[in-house]
């Protein structure tokens, strides 16, 4: 059996709707003779709940299926094709991450200004505000930190060995032999894929043993403020802007988001300094 996301759309022989019909493994050819091979399963239609007996043939290097009953009226498997995310592998670093961060923070101020809402701390528009604040400073971080790790050997390496995900990989002679931007690539792809950048300590962590760096500000009041905000963000992200015991939200005012721009505006600014002096 090959493994795998399949999807077919059948006519349910019952109802007549069109049903989709999603498969997690499918018969493979016989390699040796060539031989279709067949999986006989059983789906239930998504609007009326009747089974459906359905045979799946595996020829060529493609699939069709038919309806047991019904052998003459095939249709198509089509397998889902993974590499859409490809080309974030190909991607190169972002040149200019600052240049990008303090013109889309001039753009969010505008829209701060001109739709926030100045009577509440409970509005959506403000959860909204936040939100897009803390896309535009985890896309800086981001390229920043992937850039860093790009350009310079030391960055990847000191990286590797702090990063709990990444100092412990085993990986063969023979493929670092072949591939000479092998650790790099692991890195960038760690980096792209499943690092959250606003997990602000972790990133703390990890720029003190790439770079010397430290990525949160030494007062606390500052400190807080800015750790705080992303349990707020997280209640405007994944609860609609309530927090845990169900109560909104009601901290988002204008003066607030306005205050914790200017600490991310600063933490920037620190963290571009560090890497322009770097470089």
């Amino acid at each position: 059996m090959l493994k795998g996301e399949f999807h077919a759309i059948v006519h349910c022989p019952s109802c007549r709707s069109r049903t989709d019909v999603w498969l997690y493994d499918v018969p493979e050819q016989d390699e040796v003779s060539g031989e279709t091979t067949t999986q006989d399963i059983i789906e239930e239609c998504e609007f009326c709940g009747c089974e459906m007996d359905l045979v799946i043939a595996a020829y060529g290097g493609g699939w069709t299926a038919f309806l047991a009953e019904d052998p003459d009226a095939a249709f198509e498997i089509e397998r889902l094709d993974s590499g859409y995310d490809g080309w974030l592998e190909e991607l190169q670093p972002e040149p200019h991450p600052s240049a990008i961060f303090y013109q889309a923070m001039h753009d969010w101020t505008g829209l701060l200004y001109s739709m926030g809402d100045r009577r509440s701390g409970a509005a959506a528009v403000n959860r909204m505000l936040l939100i897009q604040l803390f896309s535009i400073v985890e896309a800086y971080l981001s390229d920043a930190i992937i850039k860093l790790a790009f350009d310079d050997p030391n960055v990847t390496q000191a990286i590797v060995r702090w990063h709990p995900d990444l100092k412990d990989e085993r990986v063969s002679l023979q493929k670092v032999a072949s591939e000479p931007n092998l650790v790099r690539d692991m890195l960038v792809s760690q980096l792209r894929v499943k690092t959250q950048f606003h997990r602000f300590e972790f990133l703390h962590g990890m720029l003190r043993a790439a770079i010397g760096h430290h990525l949160l500000p030494g007062d606390k009041a500052e400190r807080d403020l800015i750790l705080q905000s992303v349990h707020y963000r997280h209640y405007c992200v994944h609860r609609n802007g309530r927090d845990t015991d169900g109560n909104i939200l009601t901290v988002l005012t204008l003066a607030y988001l306005d205050e914790l721009a200017a600490r991310f505006r600063a933490l920037v600014g620190h963290l571009a300094t560090a890497i322009s002096d770097r470089r």
